[in-house]
């Protein structure tokens, strides 16, 4: 019994450093910038499961890691479903990497991909309370998607998708069917696309660019509009150095919030879901 104190108490310790790092690291790269409300933040081994994806049901939080599904409650702290197997019964594709996730009426839409091969980029349906994989799923043409595909995003009863990197346009396709709706010319080409979400007629979406830029994209007409940065600056010679821009999530809070973002801090040892005062657009 003592030994199992003195254990955790060292793990304390080692968190409470861990998450001064973090914050310190975090703080350098963010500068100047849009502030945020407060964050919800988790570092050591619970990054691996919130470091890709976010989305709600507005009764908790859906986050995934590359190989991960949990359902955690509204701060935080408590799972409240994990799915550690999200490739089973998609063996046959090679799916190694869950991107961003999108939630609806007791659906998750899960973007994943056979990472660095990009041969079958794939949307996979699951219950969004369970996080059990419902056995639908979708694989589209790679020559569509070339970089694989990092995303997806419900818009009523379709959802839409795009490549990720010189995204010139987005695609809607019906969920019923996964048959091809419209496609949506972007007035601006964005560039690593990491998630979305939609709240009327306007697409969210958080980016892996320099600055993990955060735009809303009116989808009557595809006009885009530069909402924040996250972080002031990214060096050019170093990949993804300062951390990851990852997807975000709509919903309004008590506390006047509306925009939920995560990104994986500097230092590749902490997620954090920031949360923003932002009106929506339209």
């Amino acid at each position: 019994m003592v030994l199992l104190n003195h254990l955790r108490r060292l793990l304390a310790l080692l968190s409470c450093l861990l998450i001064s790092l973090s914050n310190t690291a975090n703080t350098a790269f963010n500068g100047d910038v849009y502030p945020f409300e407060s964050t919800t933040k988790v570092v050591g081994f619970e990054t691996l499961t919130r470091s890709q994806g976010v989305t709600t049901d507005g009764e908790a939080w859906i986050f995934s890691g590359k190989s991960a599904l949990i359902r955690t409650s509204m701060d935080g702290d408590e799972i409240l479903a994990a799915n550690l197997s999200p490739f089973k019964g998609l063996e046959h594709l090679g799916l190694k990497h869950v991107g961003g996730i999108s939630c609806r009426n007791g659906v998750l839409l899960a973007a994943m991909e056979d990472s660095k091969v990009w041969k079958n980029p794939t949307v996979a349906v699951f219950d969004a309370e369970t996080l059990a994989f419902t056995g639908r799923y979708h694989t589209f043409p790679n020559e569509l998607f070339t970089d694989g595909l990092p995303w997806v995003a419900f818009y009523g009863e379709d959802f839409l998708v795009a490549d990720c990197n010189d995204t010139d346009r987005l695609y809607q396709y019906r969920l019923s069917d996964f048959s091809l709706v419209r496609e949506i010319p972007l007035s601006v080409v964005l560039d690593e696309i990491q998630g979305g979400e939609v709240w009327e007629d306007t697409l969210y979406v958080g980016t892996n660019d320099p600055t993990r830029a955060v735009y809303a994209i009116r989808l009557t007409d595809g006009a885009v509009t530069k909402l924040l940065d996250r972080i002031s600056y990214q060096p050019k010679l170093i990949d993804n150095f300062g951390g990851e821009g990852e997807d975000l999530t709509v919903l309004p809070m008590e506390d006047g919030t509306f925009l939920h973002t995560l990104d994986v801090g500097a230092l590749f040892i902490d997620a954090n879901l920031r949360h923003y005062k932002i009106d929506p657009i339209g």
